[in-house]
């Protein structure tokens, strides 16, 4: 079903790969202490190297209980040249995997050219790094049928953007293989993704998004249309937040959208933050009782930073307002 969660035999290699490590962790650890300290690696340039790692508990009325190391991140980003930036970031928990491997060049404040492989400029909750999400998931649209998430890698593609800042404005137009992450493209046509935001005051911003684009399955394969619009509203003041965003897809001749509003609000200040989440997706507006819903009620509790503690419970409801499934999540997060 659309809710259903990671089945619990794809968490038992990442649950052993986990323990295999920390053993060897210990085990170094241990010998180090006889050892001579490694050699420091240092540079001309400041660079810094930051990541984070999310392990997750989840139970629910339908499907597989269990638990699962969710992310093992690390970023690496700094300034290799005047105004030349670069950032990469890998996923250890996954081979690893190739997320991002950007280079910014900027020209002025109000034009930067992005060049690699990095998120796609669409959506609020689609370009928000999943360590600094209010609610341990994304809402169901972003996941069904975002740039970049609707095909399984991450809301990136490798690709050119032009970005910046400019008064109340801020802006970015790129061009992508639309094929996805760490993949050659399936055809010569180019997909197009733009987003733009207005800041009319501190900490309001009203935006939209666009992207025209086609798919295929390999090189030979016909093409077929997948087209994107989105709107977006983010208002965050002292300790209250409040978002929302519409996202409208089109593949070939199937019609789909979907939404969410979110409010959140710090009960004590910097470290206990209470959210209430409601979202809904339709995957095909033209067949009748298929739109699901899902209300979430959560709870973060910040360590340090980005070290939290978050408590999900979601309830998944069709649109005749049948209940699917209740799901309760309890997310650690590990950030530095």
């Amino acid at each position: 079903m659309e809710y259903a969660k990671p089945n619990a035999g794809a968490r038992k290699p990442a649950a052993a790969a986990l323990i295999g490590a920390s053993i060897l962790f210990l085990a170094g650890a241990a010998a180090a202490q006889d050892a001579s300290p490694a050699p420091v690696v240092t540079s001309s340039r400041a660079f810094k190297l930051t990541g984070y790692s999310q392990i997750l508990s989840t139970t629910q009325s339908a499907g597989l209980d269990g638990l699962a190391i969710r992310r093992a991140r690390f970023t690496l980003a700094g300034e290799i040249l005047k105004n030349v930036k670069i950032k990469v970031q890998i996923d250890v928990l996954k081979s690893p995997v190739l997320l991002d491997a950007q280079i910014d060049w900027t020209l002025v404040k109000a034009a930067i050219v992005r060049v690699g492989q990095f998120k796609i400029p669409f959506s609020l909750e689609s370009t928000t790094s999943s360590a600094d999400l209010d609610s341990i998931d994304r809402s169901q649209v972003v996941n069904k049928i975002a740039p970049g998430w609707d095909i399984g890698a991450s809301g990136r593609d490798i690709g050119l953007v032009l970005t910046g800042q400019a008064s109340v404005f801020e802006y970015a137009v790129g061009a992508f293989n639309g094929a996805g992450i760490n993949k050659a493209d399936t055809n010569d046509h180019k997909d197009l993704s733009a987003r733009l935001l207005i800041r009319p005051f501190e900490g309001l911003s009203v935006g939209g998004s666009y992207y025209d684009g086609l798919t295929s399955t390999a090189a030979a394969a016909p093409r077929t249309t997948r087209r994107r619009f989105g709107g977006e509203a983010a208002w965050v003041t002292g300790a209250f937040s409040f978002k929302a965003e519409y996202i409208r897809a089109t593949d070939a001749a199937t019609e789909r959208d979907g939404g969410y509003v979110q409010a959140a609000v710090f009960v004590l200040p910097k470290r206990c933050q209470v959210l209430f989440k409601y979202d809904a997706y339709d995957k095909d507006r033209a067949a009748a009782g298929d739109r699901i819903g899902a209300t979430t009620a959560g709870l973060n509790w910040f360590l340090a930073d980005r070290s939290k503690l978050q408590v999900n419970y979601l309830v998944f409801r069709s649109e005749a307002g049948l209940t699917l499934n209740r799901v309760f999540e309890v997310q650690f997060q590990l950030a530095f």
